[in-house]
């Protein structure tokens, strides 16, 4: 394989992986958002999604202004 198409198939592999890496971001979020809409606790939210205490406090702060508009 030459060099080039080398370098072509490593972009190609990084994109997917940005791909993936983005879409799992999207579930998590997703999910964080439908525990706040369920109330649950911001310590459950974060130990079920990976998200930080801090993450999820501001998740839930932008979900309450979006509820005032």
């Amino acid at each position: 394989m030459l060099r080039f198409e080398k370098a072509l198939d490593n972009l190609k592999r990084e994109g997917i992986q940005e791909g993936k890496q983005e879409g799992r971001h999207a579930e998590r979020l997703e999910i964080a958002m439908r525990m706040l809409n369920l109330e649950m606790d911001v310590v459950l939210i974060a130990a079920t999604t990976g998200f930080t205490m801090e993450e999820v406090e501001q998740l839930k702060v932008e979900l309450l202004n979006s509820k005032d508009i």
